[in-house]
């Protein structure tokens, strides 16, 4: 019989019953486990729930038996548990509010297994005071997008000067909260979060979507903001929630993201150590609320602002744009920052700091890199200081729309300043340049490079960097992947009207492929890009005998106009260098959004596309017959020349068991030994078929081994039909013995490819 017991907690008398039921069979947890779950967590718990009203969902019976909501604070309820009434549409609803540890464990003891509260106190219950967008992933999809796309959405946030803060739902999906100062009504603040999901859903059309329906969400992650109206509620950071395994709706640093697998990672037997080691992951959430951005354009203080900055405020809604609000800021005088600006016409932001603001000009080629080379610059109104950092994405409609990065940034220092002559230095990391300005008419100006200190000549030809090899997918939020492309690894390099093409090993093929000498592709003066030329067949897999058959044949080999038997494009995926500034030091994701915003539609050069779920990857890619995925460390930098783990590759391999049909003469160190071995394979018709020769998987003592063994078997006829260009310097041999390969992939002669000996069979 299970017999109730009394407590106290802080003070109050509590009684505790049915301590032994099983409230998660799955697990064996009972309700004292529960119990003890929210003793433990009561302080921390208390925080997000205190003086707010709840509702409840009990399982009184187990997670398995049946469930109910409860909003109304029952009769029998402590005093010292208050209530809070709530008119709704139809009725008045008396909610549960909890003040102290004990109400936890008094909710506990009830089976309130999940604890909701609403997204106000009850001393300011028409002000919210935390925003929520949840991210909700169909079912099956994979927990690495959902991650990414909260990233995504972390950034897009803070954009818009707020301190974003997630938590594992426990379920599905995440939540990602943002304080608020409780000077909003729900109305404005659920307002608000509809305008600000509407542009990130906008910006990430392909991931996420709004709609509730799950017939349109069309495998895409919805992002839910309709909580945020008044009277909802969403799991409280720290409760149980009523599923298999005890799963914590969870709060977590952004950073942990990495390691964490699913939303019911935490739960009720490993919740102690994370708290242990890492402690409360919120613990400064109230500490960074902030006011609704649309409430940003009425806080403007004229008194803060000068008559400088005038047009920047009227050109701009700050309500929509996330572009920074002047605020009286200390000016050290020489700041300067270069800004790319991948705008309706992509061009860069020239600023220099003046007093207390920045004077502006947009350069459509960029600032020239090479001495004595001119372009025109064109002045546009002063900007705040805040604009030196600024980067992020300007909504369609708005001024400027598109998105804006930092160049480079550091300091200048005027060496002769007139109305209509400038000249100054720019210092900053691996950028040290001079140049002189004149105008030439109102807002139009011309920017001559006078001296670059940090380099004089584009090396040529570069060095590609290289990857290592990986049997696995490596898996992590650090990571992108890429489809391998199995064509010919390329350097393409933009100057002007100028491109030329680099092989691997530095040898320009420029004239073997004269479809791709298309500067006219690029919407940037000059860059050096990383990619693969590729032959594509009808669904759009590489055959790389076709493409090497092209580089083969020279473009004067063929009549003038001729069209060539095999097309080709060439998929970029890495920039080293752009506009006149070395990149490779920038983190990959930025390489290549620069490379992304440089390329303009055309049907010969294509962006390598790159996501997150790379086992999603991997698995279409097999399907397609493709050579393999690249895992790539998103923040990693381009090393050229070396073989670095920023790129990992990882080829399909497949085994199959081949005969032993003949080895080639050994040479070299081999002489004595063999050099390779012919191999036959079984097709569904049961004939021997010529899969070509294996060389690679022996060791010393294998091939000792297997040469005696040959040595009894040798025949003096070949025992297949098909020609080999070995068939001069091969010994055959009566095809008896069975051997294990692994490979890449058949060619388009129908032998292996990348074959490597594992074992003989016996």
């Amino acid at each position: 019989m299970d017999k109730s017991i009394n407590t106290r907690i802080d003070g109050r008398s509590l009684k505790l019953s049915n301590l032994v039921k099983i409230l998660y069979p799955g697990i064996g947890a009972t309700k004292a486990e529960v119990i003890q779950y929210y003793m433990d967590v009561a302080p921390l718990f208390l925080k997000y729930i205190k003086n707010r009203p709840l509702t409840l969902i009990r399982f009184p019976d187990g997670i398995d038996q049946h469930q109910f909501y409860s909003k109304s604070r029952p009769d029998w309820s402590p005093d010292w548990i208050p209530g809070f009434s709530i008119q709704h549409s139809e009725e008045i609803l008396d909610y549960i509010v909890a003040k102290e540890n004990a109400a936890v464990i008094w909710l506990a003891n009830l089976a309130a297994l999940e604890i909701h509260p609403m997204q106000f106190t009850i001393d300011k219950p028409r002000l919210a005071d935390h925003m929520i967008f949840d991210l909700d992933p169909e079912e099956g999809q994979h927990f690495e997008t959902l991650k990414q796309v909260a990233i995504l959405l972390r950034k897009f946030l803070e954009g818009y000067g707020y301190a974003p803060f997630i938590k594992t739902s426990g379920s599905k999906g995440l939540h990602i909260y943002i304080p608020l100062v409780p000077d909003s009504s729900h109305e404005e603040m659920a307002e608000c979060s509809k305008t600000l999901a509407s542009l990130f859903v906008s910006q990430n059309s392909d991931t996420c979507t709004l709609e509730l329906s799950k017939e349109k969400r069309k495998g895409k992650i919805l992002i839910d903001i309709f909580r945020n109206h008044k009277s909802h509620t969403t799991v409280a950071p720290y409760s149980l929630r009523g599923k298999s395994g005890a799963p914590v709706s969870f709060p977590v640093l952004w950073e942990e993201l990495d390691e964490i697998t699913g939303s019911k990672y935490f739960n009720i037997r490993n919740y102690k150590s994370r708290l242990q080691t890492r402690g409360d992951a919120w613990k400064e959430f109230f500490e960074n609320r902030g006011t609704l951005h649309t409430k940003r354009e009425k806080r403007i203080n004229p008194q803060t602002t000068t008559k400088r900055l005038a047009k920047y405020i009227n050109k701009r809604d700050f309500s929509l744009s996330p572009e920074p609000i002047p605020e009286k800021k200390e000016s050290t005088g020489n700041r300067f920052s270069i800004q790319f600006h991948d705008a309706s016409n992509l061009h860069y932001d020239l600023r220099l700091e003046d007093n207390d603001v920045l004077l502006s000009w947009a350069i459509p080629k960029g600032l020239p890199y090479r001495v004595g080379s001119k372009h025109l610059a064109i002045q546009t109104e002063n900007h705040p200081l805040e604009y030196l950092d600024f980067e992020g994405v300007i909504p369609k409609g708005q001024y400027g729309a598109g998105q804006m990065w930092v160049y480079t940034k550091g300091t200048f220092k005027w060496m002769k300043r007139e109305e209509n002559k400038l000249h100054f230095e720019l210092m900053s990391e691996r950028y040290n340049r001079t140049f002189r300005m004149f105008r030439t008419n109102k807002e139009q100006w011309l920017i001559e490079l006078l001296e670059n200190k940090d380099f004089s000549e584009v090396k040529l030809p570069v060095s590609p960097m290289l990857a290592n090899s990986r049997k696995t997918l490596p898996v992590g939020q650090n990571f992108i992947y890429e489809v391998k492309w199995d064509g010919i690894r390329s350097i393409i390099h933009l100057e002007k009207d100028n491109l030329r093409i680099y092989s691997r090993n530095g040898r320009d093929i420029t004239s073997s492929f004269p479809e791709l000498k298309l500067p006219e592709a690029f919407d940037v003066e000059s860059a050096i890009f990383d990619g693969e030329i590729v032959s594509l067949d009808e669904k759009g897999v590489p055959v790389f005998s076709q493409v090497i058959s092209r580089m083969h044949q020279k473009a004067s080999s063929k009549p003038k106009g001729s069209i060539p038997k095999y097309q080709v494009v060439c998929y970029l995926f890495d920039c080293l260098f752009l506009d006149g500034k070395y990149i490779d030091n920038e983190p990959l994701n930025r390489r290549k959004s620069w490379l992304h915003s440089s390329l303009r539609m055309n049907n010969f050069y294509r962006y390598s596309e790159s996501i997150k779920d790379g086992k999603e990857l991997f698995d279409a890619g097999r399907l397609l017959g493709l050579e393999g995925v690249m895992a790539k460390e998103i923040k990693g930098t381009y090393q050229p020349g070396s073989r670095s783990d920023n790129w990992l590759k990882v080829k399909y391999r497949s085994k199959t068991e081949c005969l032993i049909a003949g080895f080639t003469k050994g040479e070299g160190d081999r002489e004595a030994l063999f050099g390779a071995l012919h191999l036959l394979e079984a097709t569904d018709e049961g004939e021997n078929t010529y899969r070509g020769k294996v060389g690679t998987g022996f060791d010393l003592k294998t091939m000792r081994k297997l040469l005696k063994i040959f040595n009894k078997i040798t025949i003096s006829e070949k025992p297949f039909e098909t020609k080999t260009e070995d068939d001069k310097k091969s010994i055959w041999l009566n095809p008896v013995l069975r051997c294990e390969i692994e490979y890449a992939s058949l060619s388009s002669n129908d032998t292996f490819r990348e074959p490597v000996f594992i074992k003989l069979i016996k």
